[in-house]
């Protein structure tokens, strides 16, 4: 299913890229900007919380119509979630290394971050001569991931680790947002993506992004 997805959307993309690409005006541009992303949904033991990260890359814009616009994109992207999970049992150790009867209850926060190649098949729409709505679908690839934490666990001291994990590394979702062109070369956006298949069978992605558009 996931390679199913990729070849057809790389299909849409380079069918859209060859038909108007020779006949319309196609321009390159730059962007980059912050992002806020979390996992979803919560379970009953794990909260999923915001967490800040960003990204940078470079586009290609194709003009379909008077107010249609294609822009694949490629983008390089630090993002993730915060996790929390609740009420754990950690047990009680005498000097001998023997277990107490009694243990006590944390509760454990990480940060998840993952870094990530999307690639965006985005269509803009324009309202005006400015500002303009756009979606399209997304494909992401997860090049590293890293689980981190710095929390006082056991006799006051601290557990500090980078765990490199090789879960699922393919994402697919569809991204959502608007824009303004405050100049012909400057552009102000935010998107939304929201994964649509469950990474590791349990969770999803939900990244706001917000940054600037250069056109070259």
């Amino acid at each position: 299913m996931k390679k199913l997805l990729t070849v057809l959307t790389l299909f849409l993309f380079l069918n859209l890229s060859v038909i108007y690409g020779q006949a319309r005006p196609v321009n390159f541009g730059m962007k980059t900007g912050i992002n806020i992303g979390k996992f979803v949904p919560n379970k009953n033991s794990i909260d999923y919380n915001y967490k800040f990260g960003f990204y940078a890359g470079g586009f290609i814009n194709i003009a379909l119509e008077e107010k249609l616009e294609f822009q694949p994109e490629l983008l390089f992207a630090l993002q993730g979630s915060k996790v929390l999970v609740k009420g754990l049992n950690i047990p009680n150790f005498d000097f001998n290394g023997n277990p107490i009867s009694n243990s006590n209850t944390y509760n454990f926060e990480y940060e998840v971050n993952e870094l990530t190649i999307s690639i965006p098949l985005i269509v803009k729409l324009f309202l005006s001569n400015k500002l303009y709505l756009e979606s399209g679908p997304q494909i992401g690839f997860i090049i590293d991931r890293s689980l981190n934490s710095s929390q006082q666990i056991i006799n006051g001291e601290y557990d500090s680790f980078i765990i490199r994990e090789s879960d699922d590394s393919f994402d697919f979702g569809i991204s959502l947002g608007f824009g303004f062109n405050v100049s012909e070369r400057v552009t102000l956006n935010l998107r939304s993506y929201n994964g649509l298949i469950k990474r590791d069978d349990e969770i999803k992605s939900f990244v706001l992004n917000f940054g600037i558009e250069y056109n070259l």
